[in-house]
Parts: C-alpha cells; structure tokens; sequence
C-alpha cells in the first residue's frame, strides 16, 4: 500500500508540475536561402539581399520579433557540430569585425553563403538586437538519395513528367513569392499552412509511392527526410536553457513545414504564427 501511494504521489507531482510550467513561445521562420546555392529542384531567382531594401527589410523584421517576442534562444539551420565555429563568428558580428573573417574567403560561392546566407544575415542580426550571447546550431548531416530518386523518375516516362509539372509549379510560386517588393510579404507568404504543406505534400503523395519493387526506395527515402529533420528538432530540444520564454527557429521552408508538425505536437511549446508577429 505505502509504495503504491508512494508512486501515485510522485506520478502526481509530475504531472501537477507539467501542467504548471508555461509554455515556451516559438516564432518558426521558414526561410529561402538568401545565398541561393540551387541546390534544390525548385529553381528560384536571385534576390539581392544586400540591396538597400532587403536590408531595410531585414530591420522591420528583426525589430518587429525583438518588440513583441523578444528570443531568448535562436536556433539556425548550421552544422550542429560546428557550434564553436557558429559562435566565433558571431562574436565577430557582435564587435563589427565579421568581415575579417570573410574577407579571407577564397571561394566566391562560400564567400556569398557568409556575407548573404540567412544565418548570418537574419539570425545574426536578430540575435545582437535581442542581445544573445550565442548561436544555436541544429542541422545534421544525413545522405539522402535524391540522385537515385530522380534516376528512378527518369526511367519512367509518365513519372518523369509529373515531376517536371510539379517543380515547375513550385519554382513558379516560389518566384512569384520572392519578387515581392516587401520583404515582410515575402515572408508571410513562405510561412502559410497551404505553402508549407504543398512543400511536405511532395514526400508525401509523391515521393513515398516510388520505388515499390526497389526495395521501397521512395518509402526509405521519405524516412530518411523525416529522420533528418526529427534530429534537427531534438537539437532545439536538447539545447534548451532554463528561463527561455521565447525561441525563434530559423530553417529552409522544407525544413519549417516538417517542424510546424512537430511543434504542434510538443507540450512544451506555444507556436506563434509568423503572420502574428510581422
């Protein structure tokens, strides 16, 4: 009898104390990629995020987020075991010495990922404002077949063209979004349920249905996506800090649409939706 109240107070406790922790509020920022690498099927025009307006863009921006939900934490799509390096960075953005670091930058195209690329350009400067002493890292590195996945599409005639229909129609809407003149908007739109679910929509009723007889090539293919993006999201979770009220995630929209779910789903969270907040 002891042990059994024993348990059922501790259970009590546990819960009692669940239910009284508030929430963290999270400000998820799904992202183009400024740099615009073309790594993805989707191809998308240049926006020139040095330009006078995008930068008084980025100001809005920030500013509105630090006003109303001022981040304890930010989390970026970067190499989760490269946070040392992240924060070096930052500690030169913080002292306005960052181009020393890029100035040394032989490669032109690594040179226009640190000067353009959305980490340094948004959450870097979303992070001085609200006066954070670090970055967070979260990406992970998983090896995921896309090569394969278009062979298989290109060996189908009928597949392969419900492919070339379905980027088309993403690179449409995606340059239709980015040649917003507000970049406000721009943001907004990226951040919509039905824009974010057209983006997981592709794993999901076209992607996972291939490969049947390959062993369920697209099926594994999917899971690995999910698998990637599930780590991502222990990331922001294991490197929460005690007292953090508010949190922004700043990932590629691909990434934004799979944690939205997540998010949902975690006790632990209250998601403010970007539109709220811009």
């Amino acid at each position: 009898m002891f042990q059994k109240l024993f348990t059922s107070s501790i259970l009590l406790l546990f819960f009692l104390n669940s239910f009284s922790q508030d929430k963290i509020n999270v400000i998820l920022i799904g992202t183009f990629h400024f740099n615009n690498p073309g790594n993805d099927a989707a191809k998308t025009n240049n926006r020139d995020m040095l330009s006078k307006e995008n930068q008084l863009g980025l100001e809005q921006i920030t500013d509105l987020i630090v006003k109303k939900y001022k981040p304890d934490q930010i989390f970026v799509e970067s190499n989760y075991n490269k946070k040392r390096e992240l924060n070096d960075n930052y500690q030169l953005y913080l002292k306005d010495k960052f181009s020393t670091f890029t100035d040394t930058i032989k490669n032109a195209r690594m040179r226009k990922f640190y000067t353009e690329g959305e980490t340094f350009q948004l959450a870097f400067r979303l992070a001085k404002k609200a006066k954070n002493e670090v970055i967070y890292p979260i990406d992970t590195l998983i090896e995921l077949r896309f090569d394969l996945l278009q062979k298989l599409i290109k060996s189908d005639a009928k597949l392969s063209q419900i492919f070339k229909d379905k980027v088309a129609n993403l690179s449409k809407k995606a340059n239709y979004t980015l040649a917003k003149k507000d970049l406000k908007e721009v943001f907004k739109y990226l951040n919509t349920d039905k824009d974010l679910n057209e983006n997981k929509g592709f794993y999901i009723s076209f992607a996972n249905s291939l490969g049947i007889n390959e062993n369920y090539f697209g099926a594994n293919l999917v899971s690995d996506w999910y698998k990637r993006n599930l780590i991502m999201y222990s990331n922001v979770q294991n490197q929460l800090i005690s007292n953090t009220k508010n949190i922004v995630i700043l990932v590629g929209t691909g990434h934004a649409a799979m944690f939205k779910d997540f998010i949902k789903n975690d006790e632990k969270f209250n998601l403010i939706e970007l539109k709220t907040v811009l």
